[in-house]
């Protein structure tokens, strides 16, 4: 397909007529010029039927490289077909009169000695004169720079001594090939002729050939980028179209960026061979352009090439007339003008030679001030130089390590330094350095490796200061739970930061963090958490917050006192609240003490602004990629939803949390306990199967372990409570107890087993053992304080209570709860309350029951809500009629918003199911829509 040659096709149509005028014979030759690829093959190819209609005989040849040594090769390919497809007296009159000499040549005889060169050369012109006497004559010659030497005179002899007959030139030269500056090429194009130089296609003429290859029509758009990508080019054009239709792409969408970029094989092979033919520092030049890539400035281009200033601007420009090179918008420097090229140079480097250029162009950026990931992506692919050679490579893939976290990749961040510790050396400062960074970003993503790599980091640190700063990197779940020899060195290593330890110079804040996690991570004892108490009042009224290490150490210590009762809730709130607001919710969090602050706070029924400050560190972990932050950041946010009333999303994070802690990571006791939580609150036997049915390790000493160990044996409690098996559910509410109080933790909010072993006695009919349960739970919730826990011991209470006295203490607690953050318990109470007073013929039941049942339907408790409907003297309901819990779980998340996409994503089902049980909701519910959701809810009884 031939487009925009329309001139150059009447220029040679105008000098073949020329040609045949009585007695003009040939004329002055035709050059035609042009980038690689520009078309020249093309146009030659479209003159033969050209030709045919000027009635002129076509005589064609193809230089080659590689035949440049045969004497006359070019003058073989022009004469040989004619003469041997002659009949043979049309032959023998062509041959007549010193056509023998000519025949032997073109038949492969060796060239004449000196003297008797010149009446070759005639001998040739007159053959090809009486040739041309039968029909006029055109002789085409593509490639003409690599033209033989011999062929190359006589083409000269031809075009300068003009026949008596017509004969006309057509010669095809590529622009910058240095083959093109021999002095018989450029005797040929400046003696005289017409030249005719094919430039880039247009933006209209790229989109036509793009469409010829593709067989469906290109949109403007389209058209316009294959234009700017191809820079023109036919060949590109016609190469690139090709690929795009067999990789079966289409001209739009997603397929549309990527189509431009495609690299044909067949057109970087051939590229490849043209680039090797060209001298030394051209390819040079352009290997160096290929290794640096969107570095490749002229200076570093020279540099890496070893070329002077000079040589540099001559293979610039010979690439840039070869069509191979572009100065895109905006760049000073050029470039390749599509990736196939850079690809094909690339191709050319044997590969100890690649790695020696990309070795030195990492060395060169670093040294030009270059960003760190720029070298990097050089060093990564190198072997390292060793130590004594390479601190500068070690350098430069730390901060190269950095860039890459602040941009969200973690993963290619690992890559980079465990790159560098092959840089490093074996035993020195600059390992360690190394190792602790990359602890620090595998934290992220596999905590059990960043705890070995410090444990390989600390002995080669010069000093306590610096092996403490590098214990810090360890998550504290992993302070006891490490491999054995990394929770030896941590317990030696923090031993001289423990209060009135030797802190070697340490900055105060190292210690502080590093005294806090030690606390947290030491086994849980009533004397440890006297000691804690003690430090809590050394540190006065308002402790300093300042800075992270203070407000670390205060968590710490303020959950110790909470747990053992040692404090007021007042001032454990305030001080919690303090610590809160001065924090900022950063993804490191959820490898320090804080995320100790959450327990406290809801401990306290005051979650305060808790759920946004989870909210806002969970997307940040999210954004950063780093999934263990994720997973705690989860699991905190899950537990702190299920205590202000939103089941159906804290059962959604706690199950993604748990499904991505898997049991790689110290993240998963957090998971676990979050999963359990929400079993115990919701019933859901979905939660509970999934945590019990892993084999979990018994929980450790410390805290972590503690709140692992109580809610496993809380959840197998309830479980076994709701198959009936009182006395196996008894056992394990009691196993609870037992775990706590040798823990010291007597705060009834951190583990509320003696409601559930009180409800196990009284199915035994223990009623006395029952009572005796909730009467201690009872005067430790009120010397706490918090109005969720009194609430609930007021509620089972009344439930373990018949008569008058049961319905005040439902009543009183309905009341407290009224003022707690715990809407789940709420709804529990006016539900049991609402069940008393119709049981008692009380006419505020009905009541009761619909506020209890819009509150638990509201909450994600459909099975709650039901019991609410159907309850004797409650709402008037229609069993059948009524949402199935998956039906109400999709309308609450419906009703606060979120899309049927993000429904799906959040309860895992399909985008068409969430349709559908939307649609059945409507109907049941007899709503319009999604607007009306909210309201029907509340009163889900009165549809």
């Amino acid at each position: 397909m031939l487009l925009e040659r329309d001139a150059e096709l009447r220029a040679v149509a105008e000098a073949l007529r020329a040609a045949k005028d009585p007695g003009a014979g040939s004329g002055a030759p035709v050059l035609v010029t042009g980038a690689l690829g520009s078309g020249k093959t093309e146009l030659l190819d479209h003159l033969a039927p050209l030709a045919a209609r000027e009635r002129t005989r076509v005589l064609r040849a193809d230089a080659a490289p590689s035949e440049r040594d045969f004497a006359f090769g070019v003058v073989r390919q022009i004469l040989e077909p004619v003469l041997a497809g002659a009949r043979p007296p049309v032959r023998d009159r062509w041959l007549d009169g010193g056509g023998a000499a000519a025949w032997a040549v073109v038949g492969g005889a060796p060239a004449p000695a000196a003297e008797g060169y010149p009446h070759l050369l005639r001998d040739l012109r007159a053959l090809a004169e009486r040739i041309a006497a039968d029909q006029p004559l055109a002789v085409l010659v593509d490639d003409l720079q690599w033209a033989d030497a011999d062929s190359l005179r006589w083409l000269g002899y031809l075009a300068r001594r003009p026949t008596a007959r017509p004969v006309t030139l057509v010669l095809t030269v590529a622009d910058g090939d240095p083959c093109a500056d021999r002095p018989a090429v450029r005797e040929l194009l400046t003696g005289g002729g017409r030249t005719l130089r094919l430039r880039p296609l247009s933006p209209a003429a790229v989109r036509a050939v793009v469409e010829s290859r593709l067989g469906v029509p290109v949109h403007d758009a389209f058209g316009q980028a294959c234009h700017e990508a191809f820079a023109g080019s036919p060949m590109l054009a016609v190469s690139v179209g090709d690929s795009m239709r067999q990789a079966g792409l289409r001209p739009f969408g997603a397929d549309a960026s990527s189509a431009l970029s495609l690299r044909p094989p067949v057109l970087r092979e051939r590229l490849a061979l043209r680039l090797e033919q060209l001298p030394s520092p051209v390819i040079g030049f352009a290997r160096a352009m290929a290794v640096l890539g969107d570095q490749a400035e002229p200076g570093l281009t020279g540099a890496l090439a070893e070329l002077d200033a000079v040589d540099c601007r001559t293979a610039e420009r010979a690439l840039r007339r070869l069509g191979l090179l572009t100065r895109g918008p905006g760049r000073t420097a050029p470039a390749f003008v599509h990736p196939v090229v850079r690809d094909a140079a690339e191709e050319t480097i044997p590969a100890e030679e690649l790695q020696r250029l990309t070795g030195r162009a990492a060395a060169l950026l670093h040294r030009n001030g270059h960003p760190a990931e720029q070298v990097a992506a050089r060093l990564m692919v190198t072997p390292p130089s060793g130590p004594a050679d390479s601190a500068w490579a070690v350098t430069a893939l730390r901060a190269a390590a950095d860039a890459a976290l602040d941009r969200g990749a973690p993963e290619e961040a690992v890559g980079y330094l465990r790159r560098a510790l092959r840089d490093a050396s074996t035993d020195g400062e600059d390992r360690a350095a190394v190792l602790v960074d990359l602890a620090g970003v595998e934290r992220n993503l596999d905590p059990w490796m960043a705890t070995r790599h410090i444990s390989q980091a600390v002995p080669l640190l010069p000093s306590a200061a610096r092996r403490a700063a590098a214990l810090l990197r360890v998550p504290p779940p992993l302070f006891d739970t490490a491999p054995p020899h990394t929770a030896e060195l941590i317990r030696r290593e923090s031993a001289s930061y423990a209060p009135g330890g030797e802190q070697d110079g340490a900055r105060p804040e190292v210690a502080l963090r590093l005294e806090a996690r030690v606390r947290w991570t030491q086994p849980a004892t009533p004397e440890r958490l006297a000691r804690s108490v003690e430090r809590l009042r050394g540190l006065g009224p308002e402790p300093a917050l300042d800075t992270g290490a203070d407000r670390e150490l205060a968590t710490v210590l303020l959950h110790d006192a909470v747990a053992a009762g040692r404090i007021e809730r007042e001032a454990a709130v305030r001080l919690a609240r303090r610590i809160l607001e001065r924090t900022p919710a950063v993804p490191e969090l959820p490898y320090t003490a804080l995320p100790l602050l959450a327990v406290t706070l809801l401990a306290a029924d005051e979650p305060a602004d808790l759920p946004g400050w989870l909210e806002t560190l969970l997307a940040r972990a999210v954004r950063l990629k780093a999934p263990v932050a994720q997973v705690l950041a989860g699991s905190e946010l899950a537990v702190t939803l299920l205590w202000s009333g939103d089941a159906v999303r804290a059962e959604a994070l706690a199950l993604r949390a748990h499904e991505t802690a898997g049991q790689r990571w110290g993240a998963d006791a957090a998971a676990d306990v979050a999963l359990a939580l929400v079993a115990i609150e919701t019933g859901d036997p979905r939660a509970a199967d999934r945590l019990l049915a892993r084999e979990t390790a018994p929980g450790a000493a410390d805290t972590a372990g503690v709140y692992r160990n109580v809610t496993h044996q809380l959840l197998q409690g309830v479980r076994a409570y709701h198959r009936r098996d009182e006395a196996t559910a008894l056992d394990h509410f009691l196993a609870c107890g037992r775990r706590l109080e040798r823990a010291g933790w007597h705060n009834p909010a951190l583990g509320p087993w003696r409601p559930w072993a009180a409800l196990a006695h009284r199915r035994l009919g223990e009623t006395e053992a029952a009572a005796e349960l909730m009467r201690d739970e009872y005067e430790r919730a009120r010397a706490w304080g918090a109005p969720a826990v009194l609430g609930r011991a007021l509620r089972l209470r009344g439930v373990l209570t018949d008569g008058e006295r049961g319905t005040d203490l439902l009543r009183e607690a309905v009341a407290v709860l009224r003022g707690s953050h715990h809407r789940l318990e709420l709804a529990r109470a006016l539900v049991q309350l609402g069940a008393r007073a119709a049981a008692d013929g009380d006419p505020g039941a009905r009541s009761l029951l619909r506020e209890g049942g819009a509150l638990a339907a509201a909450c994600g408790l459909p099975d709650l809500a039901a019991r609410a409907r159907n309850l004797p003297g409650g709402p008037a309901a229609d069993r059948a009629a009524a949402p199935t819990r998956i039906q109400l779980k999709v309308a609450g998340l419906a009703a606060r918003g979120l899309s049927n996409r993000d429904i799906a994503d959040e309860l895992g089902v399909t985008r068409r199911a969430v349709e559908k049980h939307l649609t059945v909701v409507y109907r049941k519910l007899t709503v319009s829509g999604r607007s009306e959701l909210p309201e029907a809810l509340e009163a889900l009884e009165t549809r």
